[in-house]
């Protein structure tokens, strides 16, 4: 199949960069959205040859970036691909990922999760919703949590940002936690982040504020 790279010729279209090695999945996209819409679309078969197409483009309205290309990517790679992308909007795309990982990649700088089961019409719908700066995520993908809620942990951190709150309560610095929990600075980061947006909180003070008063920590 040639290489897709439908560029855009109207102001008001969508571009897409469609990072993914799946030859059907990519097919269908780049035939479907462009006949959908106003999409323009643009194919990239790794990581490296997607920031190669971001570098010569420019940011894209919308990346959709497989989570296996094809091995699993790492926060670090994806948080490479969303600061590439800085001006535009990068959400995972992928058949299966985890409520943790969707998490950790949203306090990454992502804007959610598109899974590949859902219909080209909620495809194309999903992209205009990212393209407009607003977060997706289907519905119902964190219901599990919610049915089972975690009475000492109202507000669904996970046992990574957990660990990292209790350092946080500590006193501790990022580096110190970094060292104590012999985790890289990104992640660290990333935790600090995600673990501020959940708890609703302004900074990292504010976050212990908050949990002390919750009893969490």
């Amino acid at each position: 199949m040639p290489e897709h790279v439908l560029q855009a010729i109207d102001s008001d279209e969508i571009a897409v960069l469609l990072i993914d090695d799946h030859s059907l999945v990519v097919e269908l996209i780049a035939e479907y959205l462009p006949k959908e819409g106003a999409f323009s679309v643009t194919v990239a078969k790794s990581r490296k040859e997607g920031l190669a197409k971001i570098a010569s483009h420019g940011a894209f309205d919308v990346v959709l970036l497989d989570v296996l290309l094809p091995e699993r990517l790492t926060l670090e790679q994806i948080s490479d691909v969303v600061s590439a992308n800085d001006t535009g909007s990068v959400v995972l795309f992928s058949g299966n990922v985890s409520e943790d990982f969707v998490n950790e990649s949203l306090a990454a700088g992502t804007l959610g999760f598109i899974p590949k089961t859902l219909s080209l019409r909620s495809l194309a719908s999903s992209i205009n919703l990212v393209a407009s700066g607003e977060p997706f995520v289907p519905v119902g993908f964190f219901a599990a949590a919610a049915r089972n809620p975690d009475t000492s942990n109202e507000f669904n951190l996970n046992p990574g940002e957990l660990e990292v709150l209790e350092k946080l309560g500590q006193g501790y610095s990022n580096k110190e936690i970094m060292n104590t929990l012999d985790l890289p600075e990104s992640t660290v980061k990333m935790r600090v982040r995600a673990l501020c947006r959940k708890l609703g909180a302004r900074n990292r003070t504010h976050a212990v504020i908050i949990a002390s008063e919750a009893d969490m920590i």
